[in-house]
């Protein structure tokens, strides 16, 4: 049986032709057996050798391709690409030059999703105020709650991409890089040392909230030392009656304690530290029982006859708290509302909003009164913010050839407004931002990351100021959700 099974075998795989083996045989006769041996197994190591030789080199070449990555250049490259893809044309509307407007008459007298609060969902209902709704966010839309926005890693990159953000992470990244650098060692920012004014109060504010709007908090992020730092300095400046700046600051008292304000109830709505908490809640009490004409909205200094500029910041500052869960009154928001009316055209629905007085409109306060409105609970479809919006269209935001359009307290209201309105508004005006600000960023040595304190009211607030607020520009797309749309 085994020979037969054998013979199946040979003739099953059809061995006709002898082995490799018994060639050598007939090739080397009778030779023994051992140098058969000897032949076969160097042959293999040679083999091998050249195998082991080939596979090296290309490893080398792999690694002398791959290994010598500059991450700035790459950066510079995307930037630079990005210039060149967008070219920057700009948007066809008619250009309005801004000294057609009466002036906005502001004199001074990496991933942190699970560490970061939201703001209070008990907020988001509606805050029935003598039929005038006062919702608790912006951004209440789509099934989503919460003040502040997609402020985390992954939801960052998810805005940018809703919302036209392509190429402005890096200008950002760098914003945030200078005022780093840039901050003192007790957690303010000087004005003064950096081309403004004794602004310090302020422009702090300015500077913390920008970092909050990229989810740095006081416990988590790649800058919450910076963040911690700023928040013990700020609460520092709180006199015992609850405002702040008054320590620190020349003049506008009013727009100081309510960025600091605004910065503080966002920073505990992120990380709600009890001290933090407190403090955000001293300066909700002296902004509504201390500061604001009753019934109405909020000047330079407690109890002053109102103006549209600072009541803007009042507001933000007001509802920031309301979604961190202080407790605000609902009579602050109702005399904001009773200040704007008085001081914006209603009649034919044009929404434009004057300082004092329908008479003194602006585009700047327009912006401010557009904004305040939408925190307040107006929606996008409202006339009068559509007249808001229609006449911001009509100038949108351009550096000009000699900086003499530059306005970045527009731009930051403007952008912030037209984000909400959405829709073709939203579109052209966020082509024109970052044509006015990607490319004028500063670039290369100490100022690398900043923007040049040029145009409305840098003079005071300096280099700070004008970093602090285009960074807060290029957070639109996810520093608030967007409403209704």
């Amino acid at each position: 049986m085994t020979e037969e099974y054998e013979a199946m075998e040979e003739a099953s795989y059809g061995y006709a032709e002898a082995s490799w083996l018994d060639a050598l045989q007939d090739q080397f006769g009778s030779a023994p057996s051992w140098i058969l041996s000897v032949l076969v197994h160097v042959t293999a190591l040679l083999i091998a050798m050249m195998w082991v030789v080939a596979s090296a080199q290309d490893r080398q070449e792999t690694l002398i391709t791959t290994h010598f990555v500059n991450k700035e250049e790459q950066k510079e490259k995307e930037i630079e690409d990005f210039l060149k893809k967008e070219n920057f044309e700009e948007p066809e509307v008619e250009t309005i030059l801004r000294e057609e407007d009466p002036e906005d008459h502001m004199e001074t007298e990496d991933d942190m999703e699970l560490n970061m609060a939201h703001g209070d969902e008990d907020a988001i209902s509606d805050i029935p105020l003598g039929g005038t709704g006062v919702v608790g966010t912006v951004g209440v839309g789509g099934g989503v709650s919460g003040l502040l926005g997609y402020r985390t890693g992954g939801g960052q990159d998810r805005g940018r991409g809703d919302f036209g953000g392509d190429g402005t992470k890096f200008v950002l990244d760098r914003a945030l890089d200078w005022l780093a650098r840039h901050q003192e060692a007790d957690g303010r920012w000087d004005g003064e040392k950096y081309e403004g004014e004794d602004s310090d109060a302020g422009i702090t504010g300015l500077a913390t909230l920008a970092f909050l709007g990229t989810g740095n908090t006081e416990t988590s992020g790649r800058y919450q030392k910076t963040v911690r730092a700023a928040v013990k300095w700020m609460i520092s400046q709180q006199d015992a009656d609850g405002c702040i700046g008054r320590k620190s600051s020349r003049g506008g008292l009013g727009y100081h304690h309510a960025i600091c304000g605004m910065a503080l109830a966002q920073a505990y709505a992120m990380s709600k530290r009890p001290a933090t908490g407190a403090a955000s809640q001293k300066a909700v009490d002296y902004s509504a029982n201390v500061h604001q004409v009753p019934y109405s909205g909020w000047r330079y200094n407690a109890r002053q006859e109102p103006d549209t500029s600072v009541t803007g910041w009042f507001v933000m500052q007001m509802k920031s708290a309301k979604v961190a869960g202080l407790k605000v009154p609902d009579e602050s928001f109702q005399g904001a509302i009773n200040f704007l009316d008085k001081v914006t055209d209603t009649d034919d629905y044009s929404g434009r909003t004057g300082y004092q007085s329908k008479a003194q409109a602006s585009r700047t306060l327009t912006s401010v009164g557009l904004v305040s409105r939408l925190f307040m609970g107006y929606k996008p479809n409202d006339p009068i913010l559509r007249g808001a919006a229609e006449y911001l269209a009509e100038d949108l935001p351009h550096w000009g050839a000699a900086n003499e359009r530059v306005n970045f307290y527009y731009w930051y209201y403007g952008t912030l407004g037209m984000f909400q309105m959405g829709g073709d508004y939203w579109k052209r005006w966020n082509s024109a931002m970052k044509t006015a600000l990607v490319p004028t960023q500063r670039r290369g040595g100490d100022e690398d990351g900043s923007w040049d304190p040029v145009g409305h009211w840098c003079s005071r607030g300096g280099r700070v100021y004008s970093t602090a607020m285009g960074a807060l520009c290029m957070e639109v797309y996810f520093l608030y959700l967007p409403m209704y749309h």
